[in-house]
C-alpha cells in the first residue's frame, strides 16, 4: 500500500514539472483569455454586423 503513495505523488510531481518545462519552452507565449480569430470567424462578424446595418436602416423611426 505504501508504492501507492508513490505513484499518485510521482504522477503530481511529474505533471507540476511538466507544465513548467511547457512554460520554459514555449517561452509563455500562449494566452488562454484573448485568441487571435481565424479568418472564418472575422468574415462572419463582419457579415453580421453588415446585417445589422441593413435591418437597422429599413427600420427607420416608429
Amino acid at each position: 500500500m505504501h508504492w501507492v503513495m508513490w505513484v499518485i505523488w510521482g504522477s503530481v510531481a511529474a505533471l507540476i514539472l511538466g507544465s513548467y518545462l511547457v512554460d520554459v519552452l514555449t517561452r509563455r507565449k500562449y494566452n488562454l483569455n484573448k485568441q487571435e480569430k481565424t479568418l472564418n470567424q472575422s468574415s462572419a462578424e463582419a457579415d453580421a454586423l453588415r446585417e445589422v446595418g441593413r435591418y437597422n436602416n429599413q427600420s427607420g423611426t416608429l
